[in-house]
């Protein structure tokens, strides 16, 4: 099975990604609602203050799931579940395809350095640019991305984890990119449904046994059930 699928099935199962989804929903809602532009906030203000705030929302939404632990990267903030740790990405919506990781920080940039099956350029030696030589830890978590983004009027959402990749050749920035719509998450796992309500064997318009009463049963003639006649 493919990482993107196996990543899909145990963080989705676990309703980790339907988690990630409400903090992104919450926080753009407090952003958007706290935040004007007549009052002189930027697109820059927006964008640091919906990274801000969704870090927030994500410790909110986990507090109570021993499941889920903080796991910052160089100051990075980060949750892991299993063996996932995921950070945060902002990007200018309708462009999660237009990220360039070789022009971010040191730590996305290790972050897209990671070994990844398929990709015969990671079995280089991999250096940044600062000349610090980057080796990947087979006991580190595998490290994801939760792009974020959204757009005010109207309100639109886009939220996607991914696997980063390195893009110096101005490629693709993801190995791979799910999307965290309402549509694709269907319904959320920690919401269980409630149980079936137990059927009474009578009613309150009938009168049940009396203490120390038989249930009165009624026999079935089998013979006649199975069409048969008496000998």
């Amino acid at each position: 099975m493919s990482e993107d699928r196996d990543a899909w099935d145990e963080l989705h199962a676990a309703g980790f990604l339907h988690g990630l989804r409400e903090a992104h929903l919450e926080a753009t809602l407090a952003v958007f609602g706290g935040l004007s532009r007549a009052a002189g906030f930027t697109d820059r203000s927006f964008g640091f203050t919906a990274y801000d705030v969704l870090a927030t929302q994500v410790d909110r939404v986990f507090r109570d799931d021993p499941a889920v632990t903080r796991d910052d990267l160089n100051g990075s903030p980060g949750w892991r579940r299993g063996r996932y740790r995921v950070l945060l990405k902002r990007h200018e919506f309708g462009a999660v395809r237009a990220i360039r990781w070789d022009r971010d920080s040191p730590t996305k940039q290790r972050v897209a350095r990671q070994g990844f099956a398929g990709d015969a350029q990671l079995a280089l030696d991999l250096v940044l640019d600062s000349g610090t030589r980057i080796e990947h830890d087979a006991a580190e978590p595998v490290t994801l991305v939760l792009a974020h983004s959204a757009s005010e009027e109207p309100l639109e959402l886009e939220l996607f984890l991914g696997r980063p990749r390195l893009n110096a050749d101005g490629g693709d920035p993801w190995h791979w990119l799910l999307e965290l719509s309402g549509d694709a998450l269907g319904p959320d796992p920690r919401r269980r449904r409630p149980a079936e309500p137990t059927i009474p064997l009578w009613t309150d318009d009938e009168p049940g046994p009396l203490d120390g009463e038989d249930v009165p049963m009624r026999l079935r003639d089998t013979r006649r059930a199975a069409g048969g006649t008496a000998s």
